[in-house]
C-alpha cells in the first residue's frame, strides 16, 4: 500500500471514523519530542494508554509527558493529511464529527422559531408604545390648553379688578387729602383764635402791672429802666439743655446747680451722671469729691473714669462698692490699690464688665480677690503693674472669675514667667483680644500656650515684643485661623516667610500692622494677595519693602475694600505703587507716604482724583507745585501733611488751597519757600481750618498770622516754632481773631516777649515756648484773674457725705 489516492472510500471513513490519522499524530508527536530509547516499546505503551481510556480527547501533544511538551506543534496538520494523501480529509472529518442529530435539528428549528416570535412581538410592543405615548402627548396638550385658556381668563379678570381698585384708591386719596385739609384748616383757625384770645389776655393782663408798677412806684423812670432777667436754657427743651450740660466737666456741673433751683433740677438729672469722667480734672479730684459723687448717683452710675487721679486714696474708692448698676470702672494711675478695696468693690458691683487698673502697684491678693468676686468681667487691664508674681498668675486658672475675659492686657508685665502665661491662657479660653506689648523677654512658647488654649483670638497687640521669632508668628499661623487684628512693632528678629505664613493661615485679618521691622520684605506681603477683608494696613519704618510688594496686597481681592494705608519710611516705594492705588483702592480715605524719596508730582497726580480720599501725607516727599494743584481736584480733603516738602512754592500752596474749602488739618512745617502771600490764600480760602503747622517757614512774618487770624475763627491749634521773624503783634492779632485757639507753640522764636504769652495764656490757651522764666528780670509775675480758677469748695455742699460705720 505505496499510496491511499486509489483506495476505497470505505476504507477512508474507516480510518476517520477511528481516528487513526490523530493517532499516528500524536504518536509521532510524543517520539519527536521524549526521543525514547526502545521506539517499540513506548508506541505499545502508549496505544496501551488510550485504549484504557486515559486519552479520551486526543490532540497532538496527548502522548507528550509536561517536561518535554514543546511549545507549538511538531508537526503540520497538513503533514499528516499528506502523508495518507487524503485531500479531502477535511471535508470527511467534518460529514463523522459534526453532522447534527435529529434532536439538535428539532432545538435548532424551536429556538429559531421562538427569536423570530420574539423580534415580531418586540416590533409590535414598540409600535403600541409609540401610539399610547402619542395619545398621551394629545392629551397633556390638550388639558396644558385648557389651563392657559383658564389663566388667561383670569389675567385679564385681574387686570379689570385691579384698574378698578386703583380708580377707586385714587378717588378715596383724593377725598381723604380733601378731607385732611379741611380739618387742618379748622385746626388752625381754632388754634389761631384760642392764640388770639390768650394773647390778647396776656397782653391786657401785663398792661395793666405794668401801670400798676408805675402807679405805686416814686420814680417812674427807675422803673422803666429796670430789664427783666431772662434764663433762656431754662426755656429749652429737656433733651437740648441736657445736651448743653453734658459738654462741662463734673465741677462745672456742680457750679452750675448752684445757680438757681431750675438749673439743680436740670443738672441732677440721671441722664447726665451715668457716665462721670473725673480724668479732665484730675488735679482738682478728692476723696470727698469722689465719695460724694459715689453715694450721690449710686443708683444709676454705669461708667466712672477715675484714670491718672494721684489724690484719690483707698478711702473713697470703698464708696464705689455702693454702686450696685456700675458696669465700667477706670482706675488706672492711682497708687493705693490694695486687695481690701477691690474686695469691697467686687462684692458690691457684680455688674462690673470693665476694670482698667494699669499703671497700679498692688500684690498678689489683688489678683486672688479678682479670681474670687470678679466673674462677670470682660475686660482686664494689667498694663504696667509690676507688683505681682506668678504666684498671683495662679490664680487666673483656679479661681472661680476671670473665666469669661474677651480682653486682656498685661503689656509691660515683664515679671511674668514661662508658666505663668501658661496659667493665664489656661484660665482664659475665651479671649478673644490680648495685648503682650513691651514683653522683651517673651519667648515664643509662651506665645504658644495662647494660640493653643485660646483659639478664639482676633486680636493680637505684639509690640515691642523683641524676642519673638519666625517660630511665634508659625504657632499663629497654624492654630488661629480667625484672627483679624495682628500688631507687631520693633521685631527685627521675624522675616518675611512667618509673615507670609501668618498672610495664608489667617485669611479673615482685617487690621494689619507691622511696623520698625526691618528684616520684613516683599516676599512677606505675597502670603496677603488672597486676604480679603484688610481694612487698615501699616507698614511704617519696614525700609525693605518695595512696589512689588505692595503690589502684592494692592491688586489682591482686598484692594478695592482697603480704607487705610501706611508706608512711613518704606524709602522703596515710589510713583508705580501710586499708579496701582489710584486704580484699585476706590476706597482708600488714609494714605502717607512720609519721606518716600521715588514719590514724585506724577504719582500725587493720580492721587488727586480718588474722590474717597480724606488724609494725606506727604511729609518729605519729593512733591512741587504741580502736585499740589493736582490735589485740589479733591474737595473731599480733610487733613494734608507737607512737611519738608522743600519745592513747594507759593504757586503750589495757592492752586491747591482755592479749591480745598473743606480743609480742616494742614502741615507746612519746614517748607522755607513758603512766604506771605501763600498764608493769605490758605487763610481767605480755608476758613474751617482747626489746627495749622507752619514752624520753620522762615520767610513768613506777623503779616502771616493776621491772614491766619482774619481767615481761620475755629482755628484751636497753632504752631509757628522756628520763626525768627515773628514778635509780639503776631500774638496781638491771634487774640483777636483766634477766639477758639487752645494750643499755641512759639518755641524758638525770640523776637516774642513774655508779655505777650502771658496775655494769651490769660485766654485759656496753653502756651508752648522757650523762654526761661527764671533769668528774666522782670520782677515777680503777676498772677491771673483769680475769676479764671474754680474753688475747690464750689458745688460739694450739695452732696452730704455718706455716715459709713
Amino acid at each position: 500500500m505505496a499510496t491511499f489516492n486509489d483506495i476505497n472510500p470505505q476504507l477512508k471513513a474507516y480510518l476517520l471514523k477511528h481516528r487513526l490519522p490523530d493517532i499516528f499524530e500524536c504518536i509521532f508527536t510524543a517520539l519527536a519530542a521524549s526521543k525514547p530509547a526502545d521506539p517499540n516499546k513506548f508506541i505499545l505503551e502508549k496505544l496501551r494508554d488510550y485504549q484504557d481510556g486515559k486519552h479520551f480527547d486526543l490532540a497532538w501533544d496527548s502522548f507528550v509527558s509536561r517536561k518535554d511538551l514543546p511549545p507549538r506543534r511538531v508537526f503540520k496538520r497538513t503533514f499528516i493529511e499528506n502523508f495518507f494523501t487524503l485531500e479531502d480529509l477535511a471535508e470527511l472529518r467534518y460529514y463523522f464529527y459534526f453532522q447534527p442529530s435529529e434532536e439538535q435539528k428539532r432545538l435548532a428549528a424551536q429556538a429559531y422559531n421562538d427569536a423570530l416570535l420574539k423580534k415580531h412581538f418586540r416590533a409590535w410592543l414598540g409600535f403600541y408604545n409609540r401610539k399610547k405615548e402619542k395619545r398621551r402627548k394629545a392629551l397633556e396638550e390638550w388639558r396644558r390648553a385648557v389651563q392657559f385658556h383658564k389663566h388667561k381668563l383670569m389675567v385679564r379678570t385681574f387686570q379689570v379688578w385691579h384698574a378698578w381698585k386703583c380708580e377707586r384708591y385714587r378717588s378715596q386719596q383724593v377725598l381723604a387729602a380733601k378731607m385732611r385739609r379741611i380739618c387742618l384748616q379748622n385746626a388752625i383757625y381754632t388754634t389761631f383764635r384760642a392764640w388770639q384770645q390768650v394773647t390778647k389776655h396776656a397782653s391786657d393782663t401785663n398792661k395793666w402791672f405794668k401801670k400798676y408798677e408805675i402807679l405805686n412806684s416814686d420814680d417812674e423812670d427807675e422803673v422803666k429802666d429796670k430789664a427783666v432777667g431772662q434764663d433762656f436754657i431754662s426755656k429749652l427743651p429737656h433733651k437740648a439743655s441736657n445736651r448743653i450740660f453734658s459738654f462741662l466737666n463734673v465741677l462745672d456741673r456742680l457750679t452750675c446747680s448752684l445757680v438757681c433751683r431750675s438749673w439743680k433740677i436740670m443738672v441732677q438729672d440721671r441722664s447726665l451722671w451715668t457716665q462721670i469722667d473725673l480724668q479732665r480734672i484730675k488735679d482738682q479730684t478728692t476723696d470727698r469729691l469722689v465719695a460724694n459723687l459715689a453715694h450721690k448717683f449710686r443708683s444709676f452710675l454705669c461708667n466712672l473714669n477715675l484714670r491718672d487721679c494721684v489724690r484719690v486714696t483707698s478711702s473713697s474708692l470703698r464708696y464705689i462698692g455702693e454702686c450696685r448698676n456700675l458696669q465700667e470702672l477706670s482706675l488706672s494711675g492711682i497708687k493705693q490699690i490694695n486687695a481690701d478695696v477691690v474686695n469691697d468693690i467686687g462684692l458690691g458691683c457684680k455688674n462690673l464688665l470693665y476694670l482698667n487698673i494699669a499703671k497700679c502697684h498692688f500684690d498678689d491678693g489683688v489678683l486672688r480677690v479678682l479670681a474670687r468676686h470678679y466673674v462677670n468681667i470682660q475686660y482686664l487691664s494689667l498694663a504696667g503693674c509690676t507688683g505681682f508674681s506668678t504666684a498671683g498668675v495662679y490664680y487666673f486658672m483656679v479661681g472661680q472669675g476671670l473665666h469669661k475675659l474677651f480682653h486682656l492686657d498685661i503689656s509691660g508685665c515683664s515679671q511674668i514667667t514661662h508658666e505663668g502665661m501658661r496659667y493665664i491662657a489656661r484660665g482664659c479660653p475665651l479671649l478673644h483680644s490680648l495685648a503682650l506689648n513691651k514683653l522683651t523677654m517673651m519667648k515664643d512658647e509662651s506665645l504658644y500656650f495662647f494660640t493653643k488654649y485660646c483659639p478664639n483670638l482676633k486680636a493680637l497687640h505684639l509690640r515691642h515684643a523683641s524676642s519673638l521669632t519666625d517660630t511665634a508668628f508659625m504657632y499663629i499661623a497654624d492654630n488661629l485661623p480667625r484672627l483679624k487684628t495682628l500688631c507687631v512693632e520693633g521685631n527685627h528678629n521675624i522675616t518675611g516667610a512667618s509673615i507670609k505664613m501668618v498672610g495664608r493661615g489667617c485669611p479673615d485679618l482685617v487690621h494689619l500692622f507691622i511696623i520698625d521691622c526691618i528684616q520684613m520684605c516683599d516676599t512677606g506681603l505675597k502670603g496677603f494677595s488672597s486676604t480679603r477683608g484688610l481694612r487698615v494696613v501699616n507698614l511704617g519704618d519696614c525700609i525693605r519693602i518695595s512696589d512689588h510688594g505692595v503690589r502684592n496686597i494692592v491688586d489682591g481681592p482686598s484692594g478695592p475694600q482697603i480704607r487705610e494705608l501706611n508706608l512711613t519710611n518704606c524709602l522703596r516705594v515710589g510713583d508705580t505703587t501710586l499708579f496701582r492705588i489710584a486704580q484699585r483702592c476706590q476706597s482708600l480715605a488714609y494714605v502717607s507716604f512720609c519721606y518716600s524719596e521715588f514719590v514724585t508730582d506724577a504719582g500725587v497726580e493720580l492721587l488727586g482724583n480718588m474722590q474717597a480720599l480724606r488724609s494725606l501725607d506727604l511729609s518729605g516727599c519729593a512733591v512741587g507745585d504741580a502736585g499740589l494743584a493736582s490735589l485740589g481736584n479733591n474737595p473731599n480733603f480733610r487733613n494734608i501733611s507737607l512737611s519738608e516738602c522743600n519745592q513747594i512754592t507759593d504757586v503750589g500752596i495757592q492752586k491747591m488751597c482755592s479749591r480745598l474749602l473743606l480743609l480742616e488739618t494742614l502741615d507746612i512745617s519746614y517748607c522755607v519757600n513758603v512766604t506771605d502771600y501763600a498764608t493769605k490764600f490758605l487763610a481767605f480760602s480755608c476758613r474751617e481750618l482747626v489746627r495749622l503747622n507752619i514752624a520753620g517757614c522762615t520767610q513768613l512774618t506777623d503779616t502771616s498770622v493776621s491772614y491766619i487770624s482774619g481767615g481761620c475763627h475755629y482755628l484751636s491749634h497753632l504752631n509757628m516754632s522756628n520763626i525768627a521773624n515773628m514778635t509780639d503783634k503776631a500774638l496781638r492779632f491771634l487774640r483777636r481773631g483766634c477766639k477758639l485757639l487752645q494750643r499755641l507753640n512759639v518755641t524758638v522764636c525770640p523776637a516774642i516777649t513774655y508779655g505777650a504769652i502771658q496775655r494769651v495764656e490769660s485766654g485759656g490757651c496753653i502756651v508752648s515756648h522757650s523762654i526761661d522764666v527764671k533769668e528774666m528780670k522782670l520782677g515777680p509775675i503777676l498772677p491771673l484773674s483769680q475769676t479764671h480758677k474754680r474753688p475747690m469748695s464750689v458745688g460739694y455742699s450739695i452732696f452730704p457725705i455718706p455716715n459709713h460705720a
